[in-house]
């Protein structure tokens, strides 16, 4: 209820998003309904294993997230790759535990939950499990949605479009899934 005694309508929105979550086709899904009326938004990143991520995706965000831990000096592009290619070789062999496709969405979720906030946004956030519907049907059980707006890769570099997400969770959730097609970002 708001301070008038009125109700408020406030529509809850599940935003599916890995590789492309910050891209301008999502950003613009986002302000659109923002600019309807009073909305949560909750993002659920699957947490894609590393070998399953595009490689140029993998590529720009885990060079950029070098370059962001590197503090004032920086690395020049060459070193960034170089780190790369041998933390793209060990992936999974042990280190911290947690797989680079995990961390590169952590860093992704809280590098948009951060903007978002910015842009005034009422947003909430989540790592799901590797398999997107397990991880649409995990927050579903536990909060209600409006719409669900997936932002997937373009056509044939999209396997949750190869596997026809959007119908599965249409199916699965009965609920409006708005399906945007975007490209791979690294922070922006």
């Amino acid at each position: 209820m708001s301070l008038s005694g009125r109700w408020c309508v406030v529509r809850r929105y599940l935003v599916v998003a890995n590789q492309t979550l910050g891209g301008e086709e999502l950003w613009a899904a986002i302000r659109e309904r923002m600019g309807a009326g009073d909305c949560h938004f909750h993002l659920v990143v699957p947490a894609t294993p590393a070998g399953q991520l595009d490689p140029g995706s993998t590529a720009v965000a885990a060079e950029a997230a070098l370059q962001e831990g590197a503090g004032e000096e920086g690395l020049d592009r060459a070193t960034a790759r170089q780190l790369l290619e041998h933390e793209l070789d060990d992936a999974g062999a042990g280190g911290s535990g947690e797989d680079l496709g995990r961390r590169l969405a952590r860093q992704r979720m809280r590098h948009q939950l951060d903007r978002m906030r910015e842009l005034g946004a009422s947003v909430s956030g989540e790592i799901g499990v590797a398999d997107p519907v397990d991880a649409v049907r995990v927050v579903l059980h536990r909060w209600e949605f409006d719409e669900v707006i997936l932002s997937t890769l373009p056509g044939r570099r999209s396997r949750w479009l190869a596997a026809d997400l959007p119908t599965k969770i249409r199916r699965g959730s009965k609920l409006q899934v708005t399906q945007i097609t975007g490209t791979t970002t690294a922070h922006r």
